[in-house]
């Protein structure tokens, strides 16, 4: 009986765990628990130079668009290494970060379909319901990470989620590249602190929650 229900509502289960992680890390923070936060990102970025701003840039993307870790490098990294580059890199070092974070996202949607579907494979059915794109809500890292595992876990062919993640990824990178142009001029980078994150955190957390719960509600309401 337990199976079945995890089964049935696996693709809820991934969105509540991801939000419940975010929200216990943004609570130890505001906490001040000794945790990392923008702060510590920022001064990780600032530290790198030449061909490491690069490999940070792959490496922040790798993190945020990996299922659960995600969850705790909360899509700021992606903005603030843009906007750094954007401020006083150049063009052709800003192509080269937007084309970094770019392949970075794409390769790590392969980790999350392919280590859902062979952790997960008891869980595999045939899916239930079409599967969608979701851009308004899946462009975020961990969003899109928590999409590809519900995905997988849902029974979707592991092309299928590939290819809806691509069509997600590419045009969520034309538009970061393009907020990345005029953040610069709003946001001073240098002056952010771990308490806005970690308060800003909760609102990712609720939605993450919330959708998985939705998603329960939806199921149910299909069964009867």
């Amino acid at each position: 009986m337990f199976v079945k229900k995890l089964k049935k509502h696996s693709g809820a289960i991934v969105w509540i765990l991801s939000g419940l992680a975010l929200f216990i890390y943004g609570t130890l923070g505001v906490l001040g628990k000794d945790i990392p936060g923008v702060e510590e990102l920022v001064n990780f970025v600032n530290s790198a130079q030449g061909g490491y701003l690069y490999l940070a840039a792959f490496i922040s993307i790798f993190l945020e668009g990996l299922y659960f870790i995600g969850s705790f490098f909360p899509g700021s990294s992606l903005v603030i290494l843009i906007a750094i580059v954007a401020q006083a890199g150049g063009p052709i070092k800003f192509l080269g970060i937007i084309g970094t974070v770019y392949v970075g996202w794409l390769l790590v949607g392969l980790v999350n379909v392919f280590g859902a579907k062979l952790l997960l494979k008891h869980l595999n059915k045939l899916p239930e319901s079409k599967l969608e794109d979701d851009l308004g809500m899946t462009w975020f890292p961990a969003f899109r990470a928590n999409a590809e595992v519900a995905q997988a876990t849902e029974g979707h062919p592991k092309s299928h989620i590939l290819m809806s993640s691509f069509r997600v990824k590419t045009i969520a990178c034309l538009g970061a590249a393009v907020y990345a142009l005029v953040i610069p001029f709003f946001v001073d980078i240098q002056e952010l602190k771990n308490e806005e994150g970690f308060l800003g955190l909760s609102v990712i957390a609720a939605i993450s929650i919330g959708t998985g719960i939705f998603k329960i509600y939806e199921k149910n309401k299909t069964a009867d």
